[in-house]
């Protein structure tokens, strides 16, 4: 079984449970169509995919009656350590280290990556189908045009490919798959980081926070957006 490397945060797998029943709850829609390549810039090599070849999905669910105190994650992970590798530069460079806080490596991202797509639920399957062949694209890429992995290359080299991809409407014709895959990765990378307690604290969610006294209502800031939106309805602040 494939295991993130040494470098990228092992974060076990009660939590990414509670992840993953978060993430499917903001999960969008906008996947690709039936037609799944790696780019024709480069074919794919005789020896097989650069990156390996990710196991099959086992099947395993959590079921209907899941145990949400104590959850586990009965489906097996099974991303090569070579894709783990290209995802986890991807998602640092999708979200890196700043003055206030980590980078995804540091929070187990990239192992969130591995159990999104490891998931065998519609949804998760669906985006398997990009994620796989969108690294690959990476890799192979890096290699024709810098010579080097796409681990390893300069921070500005990674840039360069990923400016090719990043904005669906400025797409070069051809690499329409490769868009639809990044900002499918930059989704589920995004959604994971920001259920974390880092990623929640960094955008100052408070969450379901005890307080002391009565409740003292919704400040000013949210009651005008109330009032906006009712207002925006025909309907009044009651």
């Amino acid at each position: 079984m494939s295991k993130p490397r040494q470098n990228t945060a092992r974060i076990d797998r009660r939590t990414t449970i509670k992840w993953l029943a978060a993430t499917m709850a903001a999960a969008n829609a906008g996947y690709a169509s039936d037609q799944r390549s790696v780019g024709e810039e480069i074919p794919p090599r005789p020896a097989g995919p650069l990156l390996g070849v990710a196991e099959a999905t086992d099947g395993a669910t959590i079921g209907t009656d899941p145990d949400l105190i104590n959850p586990v994650v009965p489906w097996a992970r099974t991303m090569t350590d070579a894709q783990i590798d290209v995802a986890t530069r991807l998602c640092d460079l999708i979200l890196p280290s700043d003055d206030r806080s980590p980078a995804a490596s540091a929070l187990g991202v990239p192992d969130f990556v591995d159990e999104w797509i490891s998931a065998p639920y519609a949804v998760q399957q669906r985006d398997r189908e990009q994620i796989l062949p969108g690294l690959e694209w990476l890799e192979q890429q890096s290699l024709a045009s810098y010579g080097d992995s796409f681990t390893r290359v300069s921070a500005d080299q990674a840039s360069d490919l990923l400016d090719r991809i990043a904005w669906l409407d400025k797409l070069a014709p051809g690499l329409e798959e490769q868009g639809r895959f990044f900002d499918r990765f930059r989704s589920v990378a995004v959604g994971a980081y920001y259920t974390t307690a880092t990623g929640m604290a960094d955008i100052g969610y408070l969450g379901n926070v005890p307080i002391s006294g009565d409740y003292p209502g919704p400040d000013a800031e949210a009651m005008e957006h109330l009032a906006g939106v009712l207002e925006s309805l025909n309907l009044t602040v009651p």
